[in-house]
């Protein structure tokens, strides 16, 4: 439990949900009680109508509590009148050390002051209402007589004190309505300059979100901008290293064929000089045989005439002999012709066997390179295929991500617009809650003032001064309201007036706005549109070129395997004519060495007789 005194700031407080009148020690005070929800605190507080004071206590919401617990009607909650009632009948001052007043709870009911009436009354009732004698009926009437005008005079003495309370009351009213309006007047301000620091705070932060946009929308250029030249740079790298790796392997291709070439030249000329070696060795042969034939001869002519002697008596048997020796001579020779017929032979099938190697390998390496030329044609086409479904690809991703990025502007538009909406509600809300509120005090305080008017009025219907007081000063303060209520009105005019203007030129500055986004997109996709149709011509141009170098390659191709066929037909016919050459050559030399066998055979039969 705690108590203070002193004014607060009533909206601070909480709001208002009960008030009453009560007299203390011959004052008239004013009991409002205030419920703050978000302090859970509940707080009494009497104004003073003579010195304007005001004297708080304040419970929070246990302690309160605590105070019923002894009480069966007052332990439910929701019977707040009657809590709010039974505090007030027991609302005291007590004096503090400094001497100042303090509002506390007494523990019994604090009942108002006794009236004159009252004490009249209890007068009255005293009287005997057995017999009397005239003495006392005389003694009782002057006593009622002099009650009569004790009791008018406390009367007087009382409407008196009531109307200065009243005009007091009245003043003090007026200093409260004054001291409202320009609560109300403040806290307009407060929220007007509020709403304006809300409505600058929010241009300010719409105006950094666009320029946050412009930024991100500049970035996303640049990347996009960075990654189209690294992309052409890729692009153009794989090409160079395509057109690279063709002329490598064009190149890697011709060196080997150049290499098979001199590699077949060279056999050629190894093979050439072979046979020129065996041609050398046969000549160096025939030298040696015609030199001991010569010698033979020699030999012969010597031995001739020695042998002409014993020619006649062997004839006979030379004759015998050189039969059965020229029969075995023709066999030898036989057997030699067609031993060297079988070497030849042989020889001149692995001649033909390497000559059909050497053209099935050349057909091999015309067929390899043929398919790797196919290879490297496909793996182009492959390359373009998929750089066109890259293509494809990013542009469906770019398309998707412009879409949503226009999906989320419109949903952060909608969600900014239902926020603008939900704090127009709220706005508007506020207001009529603040209108009922100010309604509801206004009509409690002119009940509590019609009741205590009517009060007063009751009592003092003969003080016709009183009754001119009270209608000059009704009369005035309906004046100083109906004055109120039209400079409110003006006030609310104007200020409806000044926000529909703000309303307008911030729907005007959003619309411009609106456009000049509307126009900077439409610019942004016409130059993507440009830039697209400026890349799909390169496109089709590199198409075109790459079409081009390909059916030049092909003509290029084809040219060179005419250059082949030409070139494979000349060989076949130059080594056609070797071989018809080499076996004329072997025929000439075969038909020599047989013309050759005679002499020599005959020859070889004379040096064996002559020994003999």
């Amino acid at each position: 439990m705690a108590a203070a005194g002193g004014a607060d700031d009533q909206e601070e407080c909480g709001p208002l949900v009960f008030q009453r009148g009560k007299k203390l020690n011959d004052e008239y005070y004013i009991v409002s009680v205030r419920d703050n929800a978000e302090t859970t605190v509940v707080k009494f507080s009497a104004y003073e109508l003579e010195s304007s004071e005001t004297f708080d206590l304040s419970y929070s919401y246990a302690d309160f509590d605590s105070l019923f617990k002894s009480h069966p009607d007052l332990v439910n909650p929701s019977n707040k009148e009657g809590r709010y009632d039974w505090v007030v009948d027991r609302l005291d001052f007590t004096a503090d050390t400094s001497g100042h007043k303090r509002l506390i709870l007494a523990n019994e009911p604090t009942l108002d002051d006794e009236s004159p009436d009252g004490q009249s009354k209890g007068a009255a009732k005293q009287v005997p209402k057995d017999r009397l004698s005239y003495a006392e009926r005389t003694r009782l009437r002057a006593e009622a007589e002099k009650l009569e005008e004790k009791r008018a005079a406390n009367i007087a003495l009382k409407s008196e004190k009531n109307r200065k309370t009243f005009v007091a009351e009245l003043q003090e009213k007026r200093k409260l309505e004054e001291l409202k309006v320009a609560s109300r007047r403040q806290r307009i301000n407060e929220e007007r300059a509020e709403r304006r620091e809300r409505a600058e705070m929010q241009k300010r932060i719409a105006e950094e979100k666009r320029k946050r946009y412009e930024e991100n929308d500049k970035k996303r250029e640049e990347r996009i901008t960075t990654l189209e030249g690294e992309r052409k740079a890729r692009d153009n790298a794989a090409i160079r290293d395509v057109i690279n790796e063709a002329k490598e392997r064009k190149m890697l291709l011709s060196a080997k064929l150049e290499d098979a070439r001199h590699r077949k030249v060279e056999e050629e000329k190894k093979h050439a000089a072979q046979m020129a070696a065996t041609r050398e060795a046969q000549d160096k042969v025939e030298g040696k045989r015609d030199a001991r034939i010569a010698e033979r001869t020699e030999r012969l002519k010597v031995a001739e005439r020695e042998y002409l002697d014993l020619r006649q008596r062997q004839i006979e048997e030379i004759a015998a002999e050189k039969n059965l020796k020229e029969e075995k001579k023709r066999e030898y020779l036989r057997e030699r012709a067609a031993h060297r017929a079988a070497q030849l032979r042989q020889k001149h099938d692995k001649i033909e066997s390497w000559e059909k190697l050497e053209d099935h390998r050349t057909q091999a390496n015309l067929t390899k390179e043929n398919a790797r030329n196919m290879l490297m044609l496909d793996h182009i086409e492959n390359l373009r295929r998929k750089y066109q479904q890259d293509q494809a690809a990013a542009d469906a991703r770019k398309q998707a991500s412009l879409d949503d990025r226009q999906e989320r502007e419109k949903r952060e538009a909608d969600e900014v617009a239902k926020e603008n909406r939900k704090k127009s509600d709220l706005e508007q809300r506020r207001h009529r809650n603040i209108a009922t509120r100010e309604a509801l005090r206004e009509q409690k305080n002119q009940q509590y003032c019609d009741k205590i008017r009517d009060m007063k009025t009751t009592e003092s219907l003969r003080l016709k001064e009183h009754v001119t007081l009270m209608e000059t000063a009704r009369a005035k303060t309906r004046d100083e309201r109906q004055r109120d209520r039209q400079a409110r009105s003006e006030q609310e005019l104007a200020a409806a007036t000044v926000n529909a203007q703000r309303e307008e030129n911030i729907r005007r500055r959003e619309r411009e706005r609106d456009m000049n986004f509307a126009k900077r997109v439409k610019d942004m996709k016409d130059d993507e549109r440009q830039n697209e149709l400026e890349m799909e011509a390169k496109k089709i141009q590199r198409r075109i070129q790459e079409r081009e170098a390909a059916v030049k390659f092909q003509e290029e191709q084809q040219q060179k395997r005419r250059q082949l066929a030409v070139l494979d037909q000349q060989r076949e016919q130059m080594i056609r004519e070797r071989a018809k050459e080499r076996n004329k050559r072997e025929q000439d030399r075969f038909k020599a060495g047989e013309e050759g066998v005679a002499p020599e055979g005959a020859a070889a039969v004379a040096g064996d007789a002559a020994p003999n």
